[in-house]
């Protein structure tokens, strides 16, 4: 799935759950757009001949969360995280070949699912711990470099959020670290409207 429809996708589900809880009841849908800094490492090299791949690379993900607190202690949230196409290698017996020069970088994405735990820590600033589950994809060549494109892994991590409705309703910032058993590791910046 491209960029562009995941992106539209988590979007406009959000904003359709969004406009059914638009009646008047006392719901909490939020939907959040983040920037940040990720890693991605998967096998590593080997100084015995062997055949694999490898990626170990940084770079810029970008994240779309959308999510629904059920109170002010827990909520649920899926998500889509772009982690764009870091350094890959293929390891054949004891030389590497790297993209782009050998072949053209697979692009990595994932959608996830995770409960959210929630803690006051002051007043507008709200603490977060985050568990679920990561389906990722590993774009082509993905499957000739790594031997396989798709798969789960549990993932979690911390969030530490500050409510702007002092002056903005319903707009608060976070900043948001997760790692997966996939070995991805993400710190992010986000901006979160709530309806």
């Amino acid at each position: 799935m491209s960029r562009f429809k995941a992106f539209s996708l988590m979007a406009c589900l959000c904003f359709s759950a969004a406009a059914y809880a638009d009646d008047g009841s006392d719901t909490a849908f939020y939907l959040e757009a983040g920037v940040g800094h990720e890693s991605v490492s998967y096998n590593s090299y080997s100084q015995d001949p062997v055949n694999q791949g490898v990626i170990n690379g940084t770079g810029t993900a970008l994240s779309l969360v959308g999510g629904y607190g059920f109170n002010q202690n827990f909520a649920l949230e899926v998500g889509y995280h772009d982690y764009g196409s870091p350094t890959t290698g293929r390891q054949s017996e004891l030389s590497v070949s790297l993209c782009p020069t050998a072949f053209a970088c697979p692009h990595i994405s994932a959608f996830t699912i995770e409960a959210v735990g929630r803690f006051l820590i002051l007043p507008d600033l709200t603490g977060e711990v985050l568990g679920g589950v990561q389906a990722w994809n590993i774009g082509s060549p993905g499957n000739t470099v790594i031997g396989k494109t798709s798969g789960d892994s549990l993932i979690y991590g911390l969030r530490v959020r500050h409510d702007l409705h002092d002056r903005f309703e319903g707009w608060s910032v976070d900043v948001t670290y997760e790692y997966s058993a996939f070995s991805t590791s993400e710190t992010r910046i986000g901006l979160r409207y709530s309806f």
